[in-house]
């Protein structure tokens, strides 16, 4: 089968379509891209081919032989908008502050309590932390 233009052909494989990810497997994924990075696999913000076709090797090897590139570039979006998302909440707000050792957003009560005023949405960061945030 020829390849198209631009586009690389991974093996027939069964694939999942949907790939239900946990905090164990996300670390595993970071930690083969924090790899790639010290590798060299990383130009202008964005991983090579090769630095995807190891993670998908590392990641087929610990956690599902069916995880696909697809796979991970979904997850690296998920992750980087969740990242967003907390870094647009709190990045701006004063009052707040990070501990990194319990990897949590710090604030007095008065403060928390101001906030959740305004959305509800922020009480599941008074005691959830930030499992992958590396400060």
């Amino acid at each position: 089968m020829a390849k198209d233009k631009g586009q690389s052909v991974e093996p027939k494989q069964a694939t999942k379509d949907v790939l239900r990810w946990t905090d164990d497997m996300d670390q595993i994924l970071l930690n083969a891209l924090m790899e790639e990075v010290h590798k060299g696999n990383r130009h202008d913000g964005s991983f090579s081919s090769e630095a995807y076709l190891n993670v998908v090797a590392v990641l087929r090897s610990n956690i599902d032989p069916t995880i696909t590139k697809q796979h991970i570039k979904n997850r690296m979006k998920t992750l980087k908008d969740r990242f967003g998302e907390a870094y647009d909440l709190f990045g701006s707000l004063s009052g707040f502050g990070w501990n990194s050792t319990t990897r949590r957003f710090t604030a007095e009560e008065q403060v928390w309590q101001e906030l959740i005023r305004v959305s509800f949405f922020f009480v599941s960061f008074i005691n959830s932390g930030v499992l992958h945030f590396i400060s």
